[in-house]
């Protein structure tokens, strides 16, 4: 075997693992991480997409915008899609989501998206749901449930984004001017592909084809350099790579899942039974900051019971406040990554943690199977 096919197979090796990894580690975490670890993946999707289509904002803007107390940019985009209706497809779709505490998040903060009106709301909400659509068919057409490995499935959705009038990155535009007598020609920026959608829906193929346990979005999977069904070594790799590196990033936030859930257990473990601040405590770890209001519609809770509940997280030093356009947004205070790293014990049982190595150990099989195999071709 060359180095050029070595190189792809490791790549796809890495891939594998990385996605055996975060399957493991999902399938034996509390329900407590799951919830935190759902709303991260839900942030990171809304914010992922409304980056895609070209909107510039800080995270901090982004959650000011979400609860309704500024716009998302200072300088709209010209072609990007509006963010609210592009925010309430994205919560809409993933509502229907297979995996339960996914689904759970989006439903609950779909009533706490107070963001500002788009100017065309009906067109821009048709819009969205018409892309998201489009997406499912995409990878439910190009994607076969009965593959052992993900690889080729992912070199024909590539291809079938590539030619899709939907999905394929648009050429850039230009327009004749005159000034002072003189024309000239001004190039405008391409407009951007919803490729988020077609992100969102990679999830669930990967579940059906028994690859995840769960289906999550794999926000960041298409990669406009090889858009293309290219089978060259070189765009495998790249195709692999991008599929590692969004599994990896999924499983080190699952990480920091983890230890939130344990320094919030800790921190709350003399509450009652019937306390609503470790909920409170779960959703602006793994969302970020909310309004009063939101926090009320997302956990069903009453004026008072809310600040009851902020009471309890302010008392054990747990929460933080900032004041936007005379509104209070409240969000977990900041810790010292470090400090929740030391000392924090497993929150898998041994053995959760001996089946989890188990089934690397079947993953890293198959896959010297699949090397060993490239090597005697």
């Amino acid at each position: 075997m060359d180095d050029k096919s070595t190189d792809f197979a490791s790549a796809e090796a890495h891939a594998m693992l990385a996605l055996g990894r975060l399957d493991g580690a999902l399938e034996h975490c509390p329900l407590a991480v799951h919830r935190i670890f759902a709303a991260q993946i839900l942030r990171g999707t809304l914010v992922g997409a409304l980056l895609q289509e070209g909107h510039l904002f800080t995270e901090a803007r982004f959650h000011a915008w979400f609860a309704g107390l500024t716009t998302l940019s200072d300088t709209p985009s010209r072609h990007a899609s509006a963010p609210r209706a592009l925010c309430e497809g994205i919560l809409t779709e993933l509502a229907h989501a297979s995996w339960a505490p996914l689904a759970d998040i989006a439903l609950r903060l779909k009533p706490a998206l107070l963001a500002p009106q788009d100017l065309q709301s009906q067109e821009d909400n048709a819009l969205a749901h018409a892309v998201i659509g489009d997406a499912r068919a995409l990878v439910d057409g190009h994607c076969t449930k009965h593959e052992t490995l993900p690889f080729t499935s992912l070199t024909r959705l590539y291809g079938a984004v590539a030619s899709s009038l939907r999905f394929a990155p648009a050429e850039r535009q230009s327009s004749p001017i005159a000034v002072a007598g003189r024309r000239f020609t001004v190039e405008h920026p391409a407009p951007s592909s919803p490729l988020w959608a077609v992100e969102i829906q990679y999830g669930e193929w990967l579940r059906r084809a028994g690859t995840l346990r769960c289906a999550l979005p794999f926000t960041g999977l298409i990669r406009l350099d090889v858009l293309a069904a290219d089978d060259s070594d070189g765009a495998r790799i790249i195709r692999a790579e991008a599929l590692h590196t969004v599994a990896n990033r999924m499983l080190l936030q699952l990480g920091d899942a983890a230890r939130l859930a344990h320094h919030g257990s800790e921190r709350l473990a003399g509450q009652r039974t019937t306390s609503r601040a470790p909920a409170l405590f779960e959703l602006l770890g793994g969302f970020g900051p909310l309004r009063s209001a939101q926090i009320e519609s997302t956990l069903g809770a009453t004026r008072i019971g809310v600040r009851g509940m902020v009471a309890i997280l302010e008392d054990q030093g747990l929460i933080a406040h900032s004041t936007i356009a005379g509104a209070h947004l409240h969000a977990l205070a900041a810790t010292d990554s470090t400090a929740l790293d030391e000392d924090i014990p497993s929150a898998f049982t041994a053995k959760a943690l001996d089946d989890f190595e188990a089934s690397l150990a079947h993953i890293d099989g198959l896959l010297a199977g699949t090397v060993n195999k490239l090597d005697e071709g």
